[in-house]
């Protein structure tokens, strides 16, 4: 087929998957694979020449982890040091371990069984990522434990692609005289690393940021990735090795965020190119031909991956949610297992076969990712349910620490110490009310907990058995403050239904989850997105010259609303009238009108304009000039130019409206 039409027909068959996989909520790596499967060689046959297939992907993953690379921080290899070094060599090291003795069992031979370990050992660092930016819970304690994980995982892809040449090097096993020789090359790659980029990369993006030219940088950062690709080729390692090494020279230098702007516009286009080329290169019919080697696959990465996940997990001093999640999130094939994946295979340690499989197996755990981590809140309701007892014996008293439902009552109990929970607890001590926290981060626990504030447990605040312990049934208030949002409307019905007295506050972000968690039994609800929004609204009026007292009567009706839409209400009339105000507020809005010459209301008087009579108004800005009033003068003569401004349903504005404008 004419190089140009297979373009197009795969471009328009790209549309049409990708569509279909937005509309299924399928991640876009998934969709990728299997537009590559359709027009590759064992589909459509849009595409059949497997050296230009090979060529796309490497070109594709040598700049897709240049991009990567950039993106590194070592910032956040400090902030999650636990997690990073603790919880992935855990992590990596349990699933290498499992895999390859569950291989060598299936009479694999060692260098392939231990590639495999290597290869499902990784985790796909974009589809976890973009989940829990969807989820908004990058920040929650869950998520940075996935983040260091994930980034000890995307460290560990370099001394796996330093031993792969040791294994390809003898089918049997490590070639042990060429160990001097790696090591020898590691140090000196690690050299280079430091020299390049301390000293000679950030001078020279010194000087060729000087030039104030968008083509010469865009190329020097070019240069820089394939000089760096080409010298760890040389060096017997792999192209895409040294692409992830240059982007993570440039990404430590000052010139990173200029860099990273050049390349993100393209990040998704070699994304898009690698994955299409890995899906071009899955043979459908052997796949097909083996379902039921495909399907013990899946199974064996599925079991070991949420095992060996929430073990490491566990081994932070985590809680039952936390590694659940952790585990069922880090259930896939990462974008890193295909390098090695493909570089196994071009050495010859990896069947053509095998590797098919591995593919197969390889596109359902991801496809799977964002259905497992939705349904973690119900795996984990399961386990407490089957497991109650083991489960009551994770909350962690301090010795000699006397039981909350002993020494507590009519206190606070706050869910969740983060910023909310902090000053919820600063101003309880200082109102002189007890108070007990409840959190998921043992860190927190230990650099917080003291013999002057003993008050504090380690639990998950969804268990029943977390929240007796921190004396829910003697307590005053529940403020639930926690950041993960999936937990917030099971803390409140389990609280609900342990103490129907209880005062509960709940903390959300958005304004949707306002209803749901009021009818689950929170008596009020504060939402981020509410209380951000009425900042906004008061900063943008103040700069467009209305009256103060004009501002502040439409941030206090604002307000009024939200607490009518936040609080409980039990009261039918009342929650009628809620609804009716939401409606009229929804309808209402601010309308500036400017008098304009030659209009019918121009030289009359205020009151002559019957607002109270006609149109039900009582209160409005009045500006003229640099002047403002609140409550002008019923006698004042309205002049060209002058404003007035009107809180009101845009119904009656489109009837004021008029009477203002010229040659009406």
């Amino acid at each position: 087929m004419d190089i140009m039409l297979a373009v197009v027909c795969v471009l328009i068959l790209s549309i049409v998957l990708l569509y279909l996989g937005q509309r299924f909520r399928l991640p876009s790596i998934v969709s990728f694979l299997i537009i590559g499967m359709l027009a590759g060689p064992f589909g459509f046959a849009l595409i059949t020449d497997q050296t230009l297939i090979g060529t796309i992907g490497e070109i594709g993953i040598v700049l897709l982890l240049f991009t990567i690379g950039l993106e590194f921080s070592f910032q956040s290899f400090l902030r999650s040091w636990r997690a990073v070094l603790i919880g992935g060599i855990v992590q990596v090291c349990t699933t290498i371990v499992a895999i390859t003795l569950i291989t060598l069992a299936f009479q694999m031979p060692f260098a392939e069984a231990l590639i495999f370990g290597f290869i499902i050992s990784l985790s796909s660092t974009a589809i976890v990522m973009k989940i829990l930016q969807e989820k908004g819970e990058v920040d929650t304690i869950q998520g940075r434990t996935l983040l260091g994980i994930l980034i000890f995982q995307d460290l560990a892809i370099i001394p796996m692609m330093l031993v792969l040449p040791l294994l390809a090097g003898n089918g049997a096993g490590l070639d042990i005289s060429l160990i001097p020789y790696q090591v020898t090359k590691i140090a000196l790659i690690i050299l280079v690393i430091i020299v390049l980029g301390y000293w000679v990369i950030p001078r020279l993006l010194f000087r060729v940021a000087k030039e104030r030219s968008r083509e010469l940088f865009l190329f020097t950062i070019a240069g820089i990735c394939v000089v760096i690709a080409w010298l760890t080729s040389e060096a017997g390692l792999s192209f895409t090795l040294g692409a992830f090494i240059g982007g993570l020279i440039i990404g430590e230098s000052d010139y990173n965020i200029d860099a990273l702007g050049h390349i993100i516009p393209f990040r998704d286009v070699f994304a898009a190119i690698f994955f299409l080329s890995i899906g071009m290169l899955l043979n459908t019919s052997i796949v097909l031909g083996n379902f039921g080697y495909v399907a013990l696959i899946i199974l064996i990465i599925f079991g070991v991956k949420i095992l060996t996940g929430a073990f490491s997990a566990a081994v932070l001093g985590m809680q039952t949610r936390v590694c659940v999640f952790c585990g069922l999130a880090l259930a896939q094939i990462g974008e890193f297992s295909f390098v090695l994946a493909k570089s196994g295979l071009d050495a010859g340690v990896i069947q053509v076969p095998v590797y098919q499989l591995f593919l197969a197996g390889a596109v359902v755990t991801m496809a799977f990712t964002p259905f497992a981590m939705s349904a973690s809140p119900s795996v984990v309701d399961l386990l407490y349910r089957l497991f109650p007892n083991r489960i009551s014996r994770e909350i962690t008293l301090r010795p000699g620490e006397t039981a909350p439902e002993e020494g507590l009552s009519n206190h606070i109990i706050i869910a969740g110490y983060g910023i909310t929970g902090k000053s919820v607890a600063r101003a309880a001590t200082l109102a002189g009310i007890p108070y007990m926290v409840i959190e998921l981060n043992p860190e927190i626990i230990r650099e917080e907990r003291s013999q002057y504030r003993p008050n504090f447990i380690f639990g998950d605040a969804v268990q029943e058995e977390v929240l007796e312990h921190a004396g829910i049934r003697q307590a005053r208030t529940l403020v639930v403050a926690v950041s993960e949002e999936e937990a917030i409307p099971r803390i409140i019905h389990t609280a609900r239904q342990l103490a129907p007295d209880v005062h509960i506050l709940a903390r959300t972000r958005h304004v949707r989850n306002a209803q749901h968690l009021l009818d689950l039994g929170a008596d009020e609800v504060i939402s981020e997105e509410f209380e951000s929004a009425l900042e906004i609204f008061t900063r943008a009026l103040n700069h467009y010259q209305i009256p103060d007292e004009e501002v502040v009567r439409i941030i206090e009706r604002t307000k009024r609303l939200g607490n009518a839409l936040f609080t409980r209400c039990t009261d039918p009339n009342q929650h009628r009238k809620v609804q009716n105000f939401e409606t009229l507020f929804k309808a209402t809005h601010v309308h500036t009108v400017r008098v304009e010459p030659g209009s019918s209301v121009e030289g009359k008087a205020i009151a002559e304009l019957g607002l109270k009579d006609r149109f039900g108004i009582r209160e409005f800005g009045f500006r003229r000039g640099t002047m403002r009033f609140t409550q002008p003068d019923p006698t004042m003569r309205l002049e060209a130019g002058d404003t007035l401004v009107f809180f009101i349903s845009d119904e009656k504005a489109g009837k004021i409206i008029p009477l203002f404008s010229a040659g009406k």
